[in-house]
């Protein structure tokens, strides 16, 4: 409790449970709670915390990437605590937040982060400041007026670290031996369907169209914006037949265990890596087969539209992070051996020496 200068008490929060930050804070605003001015309009520094709160309320579950944004909201919670105020987010803090996560310092798991998850979360709360920004300015007193996002600089120059990896032909005859019959199925139609992890687990068998051909997506199923076909294969069209007279009428779902329940992402991703160790193989995910999905259709002769089409990308520069062309296929250069300008710049350079070695 504090005294105005009309010698009335007034209580005034500080939004922090740290002695050393809240004389701080009560430093810098007494002079306007003597001269009353504290008071004269409404103004409040939101806390972090509250921002947050606000924007995984009512723009995250929106967005195709609410559930990474609800992991990621939880590690900045833990970072900033429940009262750190938007005024004391710097430059600074968020520069010590990123060295401690790529150092292994700050760990949110077992393995240390990389300089692309760690942009990951820096892009979150960017966003969530950005808007903030741009919708809630008159909110807070107006706080938000004339922001500066202090996250700009810190995640500027950061690498996405695009991975590069597709099966090769030794991988693939080493999980043929690995893979258990269930997975093996899912395997097959991700490879020939690009389709991601979390859509082919919940595959409905409603969805799947076998006298046009096509494996129909509805509209906002996981992280697809808009309803799409799905061109089935030979191949596909062959296992999703052998898994539909299997799996029987139990589940609406098609790939389901012996009790018709659909199987658990967790349980197809670690059965998939206990396959990969028992193959040899080293540094493949069962998202890495939708990177050779794309990969084999450039290598077919696909343009990159039509990928970007096939993965469901919004931006086509996500569609190049995943179009590798295959070493074999590197020689397209030969192509232009010998031609084009080369052979211009050849031939004139060859009739200019012969013109000066006739010169006098």
């Amino acid at each position: 409790m504090i005294k105005q200068h009309k010698g009335k008490k007034v209580e005034v929060s500080l939004y922090t449970k740290v002695k050393r930050v809240a004389e701080r804070r009560f430093a810098e605003i007494l002079p306007t709670i003597i001269d009353g001015s504290y008071f004269a309009v409404p103004k409040k520094v939101p806390t972090v915390r509250e921002v947050m709160d606000r924007y995984m309320r009512e723009v995250s579950p929106m967005q195709k990437g609410h559930d990474r944004n609800k992991a990621i909201y939880e590690y900045w919670c833990d970072f900033f605590g429940d009262c750190l105020l938007m005024s004391d987010v710097n430059r600074s803090l968020l520069s010590t937040y990123k060295a401690k996560r790529l150092n292994g310092e700050l760990m949110h798991g077992k393995r240390k982060a990389g300089e692309s998850t760690v942009k990951k979360e820096l892009s979150y709360l960017r966003q969530v400041f950005s808007h903030a920004s741009d919708a809630w300015e008159e909110d807070w007193g107006g706080y938000f007026t004339n922001y500066v996002n202090p996250v700009k600089k810190v995640i500027k120059g950061m690498s996405d670290n695009a991975r590069t990896r597709y099966v090769i032909k030794d991988e693939a005859l080493a999980l043929a031996k690995t893979l258990p019959e269930w997975l093996f199925d899912i395997v097959i139609v991700s490879c020939e369907t690009g389709l991601r992890r979390g859509k082919l687990a919940r595959l409905l068998k409603t969805e799947l169209d076998f006298d046009s051909g096509w494996i129909n997506l509805p509209q906002k199923t996981s992280r697809e914006k808009n309803a799409r076909p799905i061109k089935m294969t030979k191949v596909v069209r062959k296992f999703l037949l052998k898994v539909l007279e299997r799996s029987g009428p139990k589940s609406l779902y098609l790939f389901t265990d012996e009790d018709g329940n659909p199987y658990s992402l967790n349980r197809i991703s670690v059965a998939f890596g206990r396959a990969c160790k028992a193959a040899g193989i080293s540094n493949l995910r069962l998202h890495d087969l939708r990177h050779d999905f794309a990969t084999r259709l450039i290598n077919a002769g696909s343009s990159l539209f039509q990928v970007q089409h096939q993965l469901a990308h919004s931006d086509p520069r996500q569609t190049q992070r995943y179009a590798h062309l295959l070493p074999e296929n590197q020689n397209v250069v030969d192509k232009i051996d010998g031609t084009g300008t080369t052979t211009i710049l050849l031939r004139s350079k060859k009739k200019g020496a012969t013109a000066n070695a006739v010169t006098p």
